[in-house]
């Protein structure tokens, strides 16, 4: 028996966190998280760190603060993964559309449309 071992690839870790904003287009409130790659921690468990987001449809505003509401801004160090990507998972009650994109290229754009049966189509615009 034969086995190859390949290399691990360097996990970036930037010393400035680099920022980046998610968009809700959807005519509807969106739900996912932004995740890193995994890494292993000083006992050795794999680990990756997460941010949640709830994005409401656009145009809505914090009546309160002004603030909009459809858009978020996150902002990571990594570990990244190839091409300085992280992992975006929209979902409902579980995940119905996943994707890495660069934190680089511009902002994280989520689409969606209202089909005439009541159903729904979710996804967001990855780099």
């Amino acid at each position: 028996m034969i086995l190859l071992t390949f290399p691990a690839a360097a996990q970036e870790i930037t010393s400035q966190p680099i920022c980046f904003t998610v968009r809700n287009e959807a005519p509807y409130r969106v739900y996912g998280e932004i995740g890193t790659d995994r890494i292993a921690n000083a006992d050795g468990q794999k680990i990756r760190h997460t941010g949640t987001f709830r994005l409401e449809k656009p145009g809505t505003v914090d009546p309160e603060t002004g603030y909009p509401k459809d858009v978020s801004e996150f902002c990571s160090s990594g570990p990244f993964f190839p091409g300085r990507q992280l992992n975006l998972t929209l979902r409902s009650l579980f995940p119905i559309f996943e994707c890495r994109t660069s934190v680089e290229l511009g902002e994280v754009v989520i689409k969606g449309q209202v089909n005439e049966d009541g159903t729904s189509k979710t996804w967001a615009v990855c780099y």
